[in-house]
């Protein structure tokens, strides 16, 4: 009962910051509040399956992109309906299974996850040159040139690993 309120928590945090900026929904006002808490709760559905699945045991970059792309092209029950372009784009979707994975690793039910929550943020915390607004990433192409550019800070850093470095220089404002 504790470890699934606790992963409910985790949601309602994850929902709120891959959502806030992200004008998911398609004419927003006029889409039912039951609706939109109907997707929220089958798309939690479905990443919990995912994570229950994989994030046990170490899961490689291509797998990890092809889970990103899993959570974007998830319809549920038709919510292509009420989705901007009937899905949510890569950004979105990398933010919802990094940002959901950190907190389950934090917590020390997964292992460590290949990425970290890409934002403006961390960009800025890892002097990317050319900052992109994670919540029009449409591919993994800008996705990956990040990761890598995080790659090149971890090999001068004291962290063993991507999630590690983030987790060591993002921080609250």
């Amino acid at each position: 009962m504790k470890k699934q309120f606790l992963y409910k928590e985790f949601w309602l945090l994850t929902v709120g910051a891959a959502f806030q900026r992200a004008n998911i929904y398609k004419n927003d006002s006029g889409i039912d509040n039951q609706l939109k808490s109907a997707f929220k709760d089958e798309l939690y559905c479905f990443l919990q399956t995912l994570i229950n699945e994989q994030y046990h045991s170490e899961v490689n970059e291509e797998q990890h992109i092809i889970n990103i792309w899993s959570l974007s092209n998830f319809s549920g029950m038709d919510f292509d309906d009420i989705l901007i372009n009937g899905k949510l784009n890569f950004g979105v979707s990398q933010k919802l299974l990094n940002l959901y994975l950190k907190y389950l690793w934090c917590k020390g039910d997964v292992v460590t996850p290949p990425h970290f929550p890409v934002d403006r943020i961390i960009q800025q915390k890892l002097k990317v040159s050319k900052l992109n607004a994670w919540t029009k990433i449409k591919d993994e192409k800008t996705y990956l040139e990040i990761i890598s550019h995080a790659r090149n800070v971890l090999k001068t850093s004291k962290y063993n690993s991507l999630a590690e470095l983030e987790l060591n220089i993002y921080q609250r404002k």
